[in-house]
């Protein structure tokens, strides 16, 4: 994908899932990640984010929130593993996603709950190395359908507060309900200075990570990140994290992922020819249609020529998903992996 788009060099892994040795959960070793690193560098990619899985086996009853003393003690043991694959391997960023909830009412003691994972972030925040960040993620259900022990952008910063100024928040789009003004939370934290990051996905019902068009809402948000400068900078430190965070469990996995980067790249170069200082006239004066019409102006604009021009100039495809339909690389994979 990144051969054919050159916008997706780095690979964002799950450690439970993604262990070079598959080694039972608790037997995962920190060193086995050296080779999976150097086989991303053979491919000419770097691992990016690092997620400790809280998901598999043991964890139905909750991980870092769990009553069982000794499911928290593992699943922090686990999250400093993570971190230090991250400091050692990876881009020095650890990316929180709990499944932590309930089922019914009365089945958790909610309070008890968020106190529980706090106290175990608190030992994960403290013990793991200090070049690394981390980033919490909130979903406002599922798997829990009756609540989540981090189901809202209130509840991860308020933790991500409390642990230090190395942890923020992690901005999953399919994960609010219907209606949620996503890009305002985007210019909340852009505001206050919270380090946070994006799961770039889509969403239609209760569903989550479907694979991203270029819609009106991706072009808000990206309306925010460029104007709130934490996207494009010549100091990466400076920018937030983005990802793409998606399954496909019908459509062509690669076609979609590569879809993604289209049209996030498209409703990137919309936010970019905002005119920026026709808006700010507009809100000064209180005009509010001519101010929607500059934005709605900018998200119309066929930016796609632009985009063409920068892949001619680097030698790639001017359409990354019809290159890899032509490529043959599918009918082969298939063939080879059976």
């Amino acid at each position: 994908m990144n051969r054919l788009t050159d916008a997706s060099p780095r690979v964002a892994i799950h450690v439970g899932w993604d262990d070079p040795d598959e080694a039972p959960f608790d037997e995962i070793k920190v060193e086995s990640f050296e080779r999976l690193r150097d086989y991303a560098h053979k491919l000419g990619l770097e691992i990016g984010s690092v997620s400790p899985t809280y998901f598999l086996e043991g964890t139905q009853f909750g991980s870092l929130s769990a009553k069982d003393p000794e499911t928290r003690r593992r699943l922090i043991e686990h999250s400093l593993k993570s971190a230090e694959i991250a400091e050692k391997y990876g881009g020095k960023l650890l990316t929180l996603w709990f499944p932590d909830g309930s089922l019914y009412p009365g089945q958790v003691d909610m309070r008890e709950a968020e106190r529980n994972l706090r106290a175990s972030l608190r030992r994960v925040y403290d013990e793991m190395p200090s070049s690394v960040k981390m980033l919490i993620e909130y979903k406002l259900f599922e798997p829990g359908t009756y609540h989540t022990v981090i189901s809202d952008i209130s509840v991860a910063t308020d933790i991500a507060t409390y642990l230090g100024d190395r942890a923020g928040v992690l901005v999953d789009i399919g994960h609010h309900a219907h209606g949620v003004n996503v890009e305002h939370i985007v210019a909340r934290l852009i505001d206050k200075g919270i380090p946070a990051g994006i799961h770039f996905n889509n969403r239609y019902v209760a569903d989550d990570d479907h694979a991203v068009e270029p819609n009106m809402q991706i072009f808000r948000i990206f309306n925010e990140l460029v104007s709130g400068g934490v996207i494009g900078n010549e100091e990466p430190d400076r920018d937030w994290a983005y990802m793409i965070d998606q399954c496909s469990p019908l459509e062509n996995r690669i076609q979609a992922v590569l879809h993604s980067i289209d049209s996030l790249m498209v409703s990137y170069a919309k936010a970019l020819i905002v005119d920026r200082e026709a808006l700010r006239e507009s809100q000064s004066r209180n005009e509010i249609i001519l101010a929607n019409r500059v934005l709605v102006e900018a998200f119309l604009t066929d930016v796609r020529p632009i985009i063409y021009m920068a892949r001619m100039e680097k030698g790639l495809p001017l359409d990354p998903v019809k290159a890899y339909i032509e490529s043959g690389y599918q009918e082969k994979i298939e063939r080879e992996r059976g």
